[in-house]
């Protein structure tokens, strides 16, 4: 790969970034999950049967409300392995010029959710420097899980239903509607419309149908959606199978919000931003029953796919007919950031 090559806003490029973890050869024998790409989480045997998890994410994207997107993205990547999350560490960057009252409502947002979910804000750092333009928190999350109950994404099988959660780009709508109101409101949203899409911000938790689908028996794995959509964690997920998995386009769900500010802001919402959204791979045979139980909780969800033969890459079709499967370099949002 060319050192001058010039590397666009969001996430690296996976090629790129499996190369550069190909350069780390871990071989402690605690280590039960390994970096990869599509892997979100490491999982390290601490005693006996005990398994600490691991995670740290960043929120670069929004302004408003960082402090609760910041634990809730951390949050979610931890439930998927089934594990409990339980240990904050945060590092908060914030530009020069910046009130002190914004701080406090950062600081309000870490301690009401933190109170919330029962996790220890442990430490972490503050700085004020002209590095960022916008305020920019980093969390480093940890939990426990018996090693009888970790939850690998790996062990997701050819078969096996895929099942999504809620529906596409939670998380991004709710950004869409905060940080680009007026702007929506100039190109026809209604004022209601904007409202309901700003309040899926609380829906941006994975947590209730991570635990039932960890505890419903039918869960081989569980990877939640984040930057660049359910487009690359499907990709992501195919990476980590090494098999290919087919989807039917006509399944994904979409809110009403978000293919209307989509469609005013030009963009694709399968690409777009969507903490809130898991996808499950679910044992043949259980998806009814898995879906009931969802549903028990208060979750809607939808099978939109199987996991195929060995391979890489997403098959979709929509009503039947062939669907070219979008890849994208960068999150979507990451155009009206640019």
């Amino acid at each position: 790969m060319d050192p001058e090559t010039i590397l666009k806003p969001g996430k690296l490029p996976p090629e790129i970034l499996d190369s550069l973890i190909k350069e780390f050869s871990p071989s402690e024998d605690s280590l039960l999950i390994y970096p990869g790409v599509g892997e979100d989480i490491a999982a390290v045997r601490v005693r006996g049967e005990e398994v600490l998890v691991l995670k740290s994410d960043p929120i670069t994207f929004a302004t408003d409300r960082i402090g609760y997107y910041s634990i809730l993205v951390n949050a979610n990547d931890i439930a998927t392995s089934g594990a409990v999350p339980k240990w904050l560490l945060v590092t908060l960057l914030l530009p020069v010029g910046i009130k002190l009252g914004s701080l406090w409502s950062v600081m309000e947002d870490l301690r009401q959710l933190c109170s919330a979910l029962d996790i220890i804000l442990c430490g972490g750092h503050t700085e004020i420097t002209d590095a960022v333009n916008r305020p920019v928190i980093s969390c480093s999350l940890l939990g426990t899980v018996a090693q009888k109950d970790l939850i690998r994404k790996d062990r997701i099988n050819t078969g096996d239903s895929i099942i999504l959660t809620k529906g596409v780009a939670v998380e991004g709508t709710s950004l869409l509607c905060r940080e680009f109101e007026k702007k929506l409101l100039s190109l026809g949203m209604t004022v209601e419309e904007i409202e309901r899409g700003k309040n899926y911000l609380e829906d941006i938790s994975i947590l209730k149908e991570a635990k039932i689908a960890a505890q419903s028996g039918f869960a081989r794995g569980m990877h939640d959606v984040t930057e660049g959509g359910i487009s690359s964690a499907l990709l992501e997920l195919s990476t980590v199978l090494g098999k290919r998995i087919e989807i039917k386009v006509e399944n994904i769900p979409v809110f009403p919000e978000t293919k209307k500010a989509c469609r005013f802001l030009d963009l694709d919402p399968l690409g777009l931003i969507g903490s809130g959204s898991l996808l499950i791979g679910c044992i043949a045979g259980g998806e009814e029953e898995l879906l009931a139980l969802l549903k028990q909780g208060g979750v809607q969800a939808a099978v939109i796919g199987t996991v195929g033969q060995e391979g890489s890459g997403i098959v979709a079709c929509r009503n039947g007919e062939p669907f070219r499967w979008p890849v994208f370099s960068a999150d979507e949002i990451t155009k009206l950031f640019s």
